[in-house]
């Protein structure tokens, strides 16, 4: 039987979370998003860990929260990935070791202690090509700590690309038949800040976040922006990873602001013929229900919930 767990989702000037069973029950859904007072969260790293603490537990109050397990998407600005090589020697079992005995050697990284996990992206005839996942130990472990002052329990991470895809790509990750895209970016627009990710199947290759003076960039501005950056980020892609031999071919539009219609960002970014197709995602081709109910910023806590077992690390 699926547990009832909480998924929360953090960004610098907000909170977000879903109750719910995990996995693809959208029955009586508990969910909101607060915003967080200027300085709560900066860059991702907790600096008034009494006042976020507090204001969970108000609004966990209020909605009447009853699960004391946390499934946790971690802030965006906390975690990076990379592409590294491994030598074909290793065991598929022996690349955690490798890669943990060349930190500080062949692979660097910008703090001591960090969580780290790895995605075996292909295999050449003398290398693994590896993605490796990481972020600061100490950070992470500041948002755990977060709920357990609660007396709340922090079970599974994630980071909001993988999130996405499996919302992206609802049930599909269940089907060992299924064969994910390649050449696919998500963009994720907030009302302050947005996201580009790119993927090769289900692996994302590439991660992009951007805050936003949104005091200056309103409607077509903001739309104007985010074009800007797709466009430098594809050609990015194609000639400095790929040497032109591939290109982006699908863009998905994940529209979390609260400042734009889906009608609005659709119309701009669609073209009829175009060599990119644009696809605006569409809760409805999950739930009608949902759909109507849910607010726009909880599609990321959302999203969590339909993780696997492991979680991220």
């Amino acid at each position: 039987m699926a547990r009832l767990s909480v998924n929360c989702y953090f960004t610098d000037t907000e909170f977000s979370f879903i109750e719910k069973q995990d996995g693809y029950n959208m029955k009586k859904l508990k969910y909101s998003s607060v915003k967080l007072a200027p300085g709560t969260i900066e860059n991702g790293i907790i600096y008034k860990e009494e006042k976020l603490t507090k204001l969970i537990k108000d609004t966990f109050k209020l909605f009447k929260i009853k699960s004391r397990r946390v499934n946790l998407i971690v802030h965006e600005e906390l975690f990076t990935f990379r592409k590294i090589e491994v030598p074909i020697i290793y065991k598929p079992s022996e690349i955690g070791d490798y890669i943990e005995a060349q930190i500080g050697k062949t692979i660097m990284i910008p703090f001591k202690d960090m969580k780290m996990d790895y995605i075996i992206h292909r295999k050449n005839e003398d290398s693994y090509e590896v993605i490796m996942f990481y972020a600061p130990r100490h950070e992470i472990k500041s948002y755990v700590n977060l709920f357990f002052e609660m007396n709340m329990q922090v079970v599974k991470t994630d980071i909001p690309p993988l999130a996405l895809h499996r919302l992206y790509y609802y049930r599909k990750h269940d089907d060992m038949t299924v064969e994910f895209e390649t050449d696919i970016m998500f963009l994720a627009i907030f009302d302050d800040s947005y996201s580009l990710y790119i993927f090769d199947e289900e692996i994302p290759i590439f991660s992009l976040v951007q805050n936003l003076n949104v005091t200056e960039l309103e409607g077509e501005k903001y739309l104007d922006t985010l074009d800007q950056e797709i466009a430098k980020i594809s050609n990015y892609y194609r000639f400095n990873i790929n040497n032109g031999d591939k290109s982006i071919e699908k863009l998905v539009l994940f529209n979390m602001s609260t400042k734009l219609t889906n009608e609005q960002v659709h119309n701009y970014f669609y073209e009829e013929g175009a060599l990119m197709k644009a696809e605006m995602f569409d809760m409805k081709t999950i739930s009608k229900i949902v759909d109507t109910l849910i607010d726009k910023e909880c599609y990321i806590p959302l999203a969590a919930s339909l993780m696997q077992p492991k979680g991220f690390w």
